[in-house]
């Protein structure tokens, strides 16, 4: 009889446990990555005024962000964005001539929102996308952009 209350204690507890768990999900891209002509990329610490943009057009670069966006574990949960975030942005143009947008606001080191107006989604990450920007092909010019460019 103790063996066996033990042993729905240990499931009850198990399956709590399992239930608290934050749900992982991960984007599903509507397109495909040779649909995609250029990304344009969009950077600013605090202050929209102070955005950059750079356009990603070389294959390889697009294959890159594509497939990292894609592989991303992202959490169904919520973080307060702190004042003076650091924003990184990507427009996915697309050869019929729409778009994709997303848009990471870092809230600290590895800690961060990822969403999508285009999407309709926002997910925690604790990857690193803000590091693209200086990491990803550092032959590309940085030009500044206006308010207006940025994706939502």
């Amino acid at each position: 009889m103790k063996k066996t209350i033990a042993l729905i204690f240990s499931m009850v507890l198990f399956v709590g446990l399992v239930g608290c768990s934050e749900k992982t999900v991960n984007i599903d891209f509507p397109f495909e990555v040779g649909d995609v002509e250029n990304i344009e990329m969009y950077h600013y610490e605090g202050v929209p005024v102070s955005a950059e943009k750079k356009v990603v057009t070389t294959e390889s670069d697009i294959s890159a962000l594509y497939e990292m966006f894609e592989g991303l574990s992202l959490e169904d949960k919520k973080v307060e964005e702190t004042a003076g975030a650091d924003v990184t942005g990507f427009r996915f143009n697309l050869s019929d001539g729409t778009n994709y947008e997303l848009t990471y606001v870092c809230n600290g080191v590895k800690n961060g929102n990822l969403k999508s107006v285009t999407g309709s989604f926002e997910y925690f990450t604790s990857a690193d996308i803000g590091a693209y920007w200086n990491n990803l092909n550092t032959e590309l010019e940085a030009t500044p952009a206006n308010e207006s460019e940025l994706p939502q």
